[in-house]
């Protein structure tokens, strides 16, 4: 199923970098990310609870990208 969606442009960027690390698609990327947050044990589904999860998320990749990239 083809979903098309607007991203903030840190998190496009974000997207795109894992995607060439990890020689995915964005869409791949994407999709992993949000069924981590899906998986993550909250179960409440809502809205602001899965923003929460994926920010979450994102700031804890940001924190790895930063931790890689010190290392480098």
């Amino acid at each position: 199923m083809a979903l098309k969606i607007t991203l903030s442009k840190d998190v496009a960027d974000y997207l795109m970098r894992q995607s060439q690390a990890q020689n995915k698609p964005c869409d791949q990327i994407a999709d992993e990310l949000l069924r981590e947050v899906m998986s993550s044990g909250n179960k409440s589904g809502t809205a602001e609870t899965i923003s929460e999860c994926l920010n979450q998320t994102l700031d804890d990749l940001y924190v790895e990208d930063y931790f890689e990239k010190m290392r480098r």
